[in-house]
This record gives structure tokens, C-alpha cells and sequence, in this order.
């Protein structure tokens, strides 16, 4: 089994993370000076040989990030500092899973932008999330593109000053994705179009995004189960 391969299966470790994820919204903060130590050490970890235990604390993280969020919020800004570069991490697992995790604080790190700092912070995600969303790894791309897709729904006209990075990249992942990934695309575009609404109703925007998706269109047939992404898609640009 490839390691990738472990997201997909109902095992120890997504088990641990359910639980630990219904004990932070039952206990809340209480569980945090047992949990964090050994949160913390096992990210300390940096040798090939350990990446296993700094995904899983990197898994906790965004496990207990809904029910502990008062207690992790004062921190909010060291921890990201902490995950971002673990988006180039050389595993593909942890590159997956450190997507996923900065998903969960979306919200929070979205509220932030107004703070020392907050912005260039959300700007090193967002810029982020883009590279993984070109990445390699299947498993890599599908968890970076439903991370951005959080993302966008979070910040909405913040994402307006990079709306033309984020189609180049967008309609970049377009061409490279196989059938399965290409619907996330869709829906990340779209999610993208009610995010920033008439901000995307320029020429320069729309000669980006608009020839991709209508040779998509042309190349599908009436009966393909593809198509309907695809016009939920353009559904929400034309709004």
C-alpha cells in the first residue's frame, strides 16, 4: 500500500483523529496540557524515520482545531508559522494532511488578515494551497483544492488582488488533472466565482478562465456524468 493510500481507509488513525475530534467538543480546552506536549514533540521530530508521528500530530492539530479553538486561538499565529513550510514537505502524506489542517482555521486565520502580520500570513497560504494544488501527488492535489475551496468561501473579497494567480493556477491544475480531481477543480472555480462575484466580471479574468471550460464543454457528450460539474460551474460564473 502506497502511504498516500492511508487517507482513503477507515484505520487507527483515522479512528484516533474522529475521537479526538468529539472529545475537543465535549472537554474543550481541558484536553490541550495533555494533548500539546505530545503534539509538540512529535513536530519537533525531523528525521525521515519519524515522518509518520509528525503527521499525525499535524493530523491532531486540525482534529481538535473546531472544539479547541479558544484555547489554540492566542497561538494561532505560531502554529500556522509552524505548518506552512510543512506544505513542502517531502512526503506527500503530511503535504496532504498539513492542507487539510490549515483548512480547519480558515475562518480564524481569515479574521486575522486585519492583524501585525495577519495579512502576509494569509497571502503565504493562499499561495501555498496553489502549489500543492500543482502537485504530483493525486492525493496532494484533491486535498489542497478542497483546502483552497474552505479557504475562498472564508475570504471572499480578500482573494479579489490575486484573483489572476489563483485562475492561472486553477486552470493550470485544469489541464493536468485526470477525470476524478478535474470535478474539484470545477467546484473550486466555482466556489471561487461566489466568493468574489462581479469582481470576477472583467476581460482579462474571463480570457483566462472562460476557453478552457468551454472546450471542456464541447469535448463532453449529453450523456456524460462530467457535464454536470461542469455546468454547476459555469452556473456559478454566469451568476
Amino acid at each position: 500500500m502506497q502511504d498516500d493510500d492511508i487517507v482513503n481507509i477507515w484505520n487507527l488513525r483515522k479512528c484516533s483523529a474522529a475521537a479526538l475530534d468529539i472529545f475537543s467538543n465535549m472537554f474543550g480546552d481541558g484536553i490541550l496540557p495533555t494533548l500539546m506536549p505530545s503534539v509538540q514533540t512529535k513536530l519537533a521530530s525531523t528525521d525521515d524515520a519519524t515522518w509518520k508521528e509528525r503527521e499525525a500530530a499535524v493530523l491532531a492539530l486540525g482534529a481538535v482545531a473546531e472544539g479547541c479553538i479558544s484555547g489554540l486561538y492566542p497561538h494561532l499565529p505560531e502554529i500556522v508559522s509552524f505548518l506552512i513550510p510543512l506544505l513542502d514537505d517531502k512526503f506527500p502524506l503530511i503535504r496532504s494532511i498539513t492542507c487539510w489542517t490549515l483548512s480547519r482555521y480558515s475562518k480564524f486565520i481569515v479574521q486575522g488578515i486585519g492583524h501585525p502580520k495577519g495579512h502576509e500570513q494569509f497571502d503565504t497560504i493562499l499561495m501555498g494551497l496553489l502549489r500543492r494544488i500543482l502537485d504530483t501527488n493525486k492525493r496532494v492535489q484533491e486535498a489542497a483544492c478542497s483546502a483552497f475551496a474552505t479557504l475562498e468561501e472564508e475570504a471572499a473579497e480578500e482573494l479579489a488582488p490575486r484573483l489572476e494567480v489563483i485562475l492561472q493556477h486553477l486552470l493550470c491544475a485544469f489541464g493536468r488533472y485526470q477525470k476524478r480531481n478535474l470535478r474539484i477543480v470545477y467546484d473550486a472555480i466555482g466556489t471561487l466565482a461566489d466568493a468574489v462575484g462581479g469582481e470576477l466580471n472583467q476581460p482579462r479574468y474571463l480570457d483566462i478562465l472562460m476557453p478552457p471550460l468551454i472546450a471542456k464543454w464541447q469535448q463532453l457528450s449529453n450523456a456524460d456524468k462530467d457535464l454536470f460539474p461542469l455546468l454547476e460551474c459555469f452556473t456559478s460564473i454566469a451568476q
